[in-house]
């Protein structure tokens, strides 16, 4: 499913730096924040260390996170700020009670860290500012 025209808004899914608190939340500080959110048991979150991947499993969980309106005109700023599509690559997710399209960024390599099970990554400002004392 492709994403509107950059004038159209669009909802996004996110998990990791994105969400309030997060170090990368700046560029969704102005968007319409929708509430907590959480995933169909479809996914598995990995814990990268200054962030978390988001991938498709057979063997999936339910992943918490926020949902946001965004504005169709930040899609370059977020893909940049996102590594895409490289990195991660915007694509559609399930989410319990949602019946409108909504958007995450999925991790596109083989995750090198450890699942998350407990569905959820918590911003650590410790961590993401690179500090491992």
């Amino acid at each position: 499913m492709a994403l509107m025209a950059t004038g159209a808004t669009f909802r996004l899914f996110v998990y990791g730096t994105l969400k309030r608190g997060g170090v990368r939340h700046f560029v969704l500080a102005d968007q319409r924040y929708l509430g907590p959110a959480r995933t169909l048991p479809r996914y598995a979150l990995y814990d990268l260390g200054a962030y978390p991947a988001l991938v498709r499993a057979d063997d999936g969980q339910a992943i918490e996170g926020e949902l946001y309106e965004v504005a169709g005109s930040l899609r370059g700023e977020l893909d940049r700020v996102e590594g895409a599509p490289g990195w991660f690559d915007l694509a559609p997710i399930d989410l319990e009670g949602q019946d409108v399209p909504v958007f995450a960024y999925f991790y596109q390599r083989a995750p090198a860290g450890g699942r998350l099970t407990a569905g959820r990554w918590d911003n650590d400002p410790v961590r993401e500012a690179g500090d491992d004392d």
